[in-house]
């Protein structure tokens, strides 16, 4: 492995897993600390991906006209700060929903500019096997979220003030990991043009490549259906149906990344898969049919179980469609491309959000299991009738 794309593995790692404890303790803190309505707790997950909704189009188009890696050591220094002002709050008593909406949009936005910008800095450090290298960073990010799981479960005995200190010093690491990285090639001179028309453009390339657009429409019915459920549900459930506090949640959250890690070990073991179009379709209805178990009451540990079960699809699923997107585009458009993919779950998110908020304050945890499932069952029907996602064939590709 040579030594920039370690280090930025180093750096996506270390930012991954305050990202982790963020994922545990934000629900924790609205659903169990502060004893939110399912409406209001689909509302505050909402907020956390607003900003993906409506500025990573932005992130993607800064991305692919400046230094990926100076951008960055920027940005990721930048986030570090937001944590810190949220422990400040909290250890004066001032900490409501209002902060905690707040904390939500400020990390948001910050996330809208990193992850494109990420996204498209990992073809130039990634070698020749690119989708090798996609699955490497993917089992990467999961692998660590699992520790911020396993530190965001101990929110209820050191207390939030303590993990936000944590989560600050953690991204002040992967700020100084990615400065390790030796300085690239500098890019591609680009064209003097308004940014509403290079996002345009860069949305155009991504809705007209055969292979881009279907993967795009599944990852965004992904942050629909699938992941509100996720961010939602799950701790809904936890809370209303196991009367769990924060170690439930990570449990929950845990034992669902246990599964992604699993199966993206088992795919970096065996190598490239030749159509990943038609396994990201597989994985998808085997998952829609996993999740359609919790609609049954369950003892704890079969919950636990399907949850993994759920995650071993999850995993298979953004491998194949992060593969898709990471191949097909063109290193000039690539960040805004990738914008585009993320905007897709990212954007779906708030929607899935809230609206299975809303569904289950009307029918139930176990009744609102039901909307994501037949939701997604059709998006995959139509896109195996109606794309040509089924015959997408994995290149060898070598990075520009």
């Amino acid at each position: 492995m040579s030594p920039k794309l370690s280090w930025y593995l180093g750096g996506t790692a270390l930012l991954i897993v305050p990202a982790g404890i963020q994922i545990v303790l934000y629900p924790w803190l609205v659903a169990v600390y502060l004893q939110e309505s399912p409406i209001r707790v689909g509302l505050a997950q909402s907020a956390a991906q607003l900003p993906m909704l409506l500025l990573i189009l932005w992130g993607g188009w800064l991305g692919d006209r400046f230094d990926q890696r100076r951008l960055l050591i920027g940005l990721s220094a930048g986030m570090s700060i937001v944590p810190l002002v949220v422990a400040v709050i909290f250890t004066t008593g001032h900490f409501n929903y209002t902060v905690l909406f707040c904390w939500a949009l400020v990390g948001g936005t910050f996330a809208a500019f990193i992850q494109p910008t990420r996204d498209a800095l990992l073809n130039r450090v990634a070698g020749n096997d690119i989708q090798r290298v996609v699955t490497m960073a993917i089992g990467v990010q999961f692998g660590v979220q699992i520790l911020g799981f396993a530190i965001g479960a101990s929110a209820e005995y050191v207390g939030p003030p303590t993990l936000l200190v944590i989560m600050s010093c953690l991204m002040i690491a992967s700020t100084l990991a990615i400065s390790r990285i030796p300085p690239l090639e500098p890019l591609p001179k680009q064209p003097l043009q308004h940014p509403l028309k290079a996002i345009a453009e860069g949305i155009r390339l991504a809705w007209q490549n055969s292979s881009i657009r279907p993967a795009i429409i599944q990852t965004f019915s992904v942050g629909i259906f699938f992941a509100g459920a996720y961010m939602v549900l799950l701790p809904l459930m936890v809370r209303d149906i196991y009367s769990g506090g924060s170690f439930a949640i990570a449990a929950t959250f845990g034992a669902n990344m246990l599964g992604t890690v699993l199966v993206i070990s088992i795919l970096m073991r065996r190598g490239r898969v030749l159509r990943p179009g038609r396994l990201l379709l597989i994985a998808g209805a085997i998952s829609a049919c996993v999740l359609s178990i919790l609609y049954f009451e369950l003892p704890q540990w079969l919950f636990y179980t399907v949850v993994f079960a759920w995650g071993v699809c999850g995993g298979l699923g953004m491998t194949m469609s992060r593969t898709i997107v990471q191949e097909a585009a063109i290193e000039s458009h690539r960040a805004r491309v990738m914008s585009v993919y993320s905007l897709g779950l990212m954007g779906g998110m708030p929607i899935g959000s809230y609206s299975l908020g809303v569904v289950i304050e009307w029918v139930g945890v176990h009744n609102a299991v039901l909307v994501p499932v037949v939701g997604m069952l059709a998006i995959l029907v139509y896109l195996r009738l109606a794309s040509k996602l089924w015959y997408v064939k994995s290149v060898l590709q070598k990075p520009g």
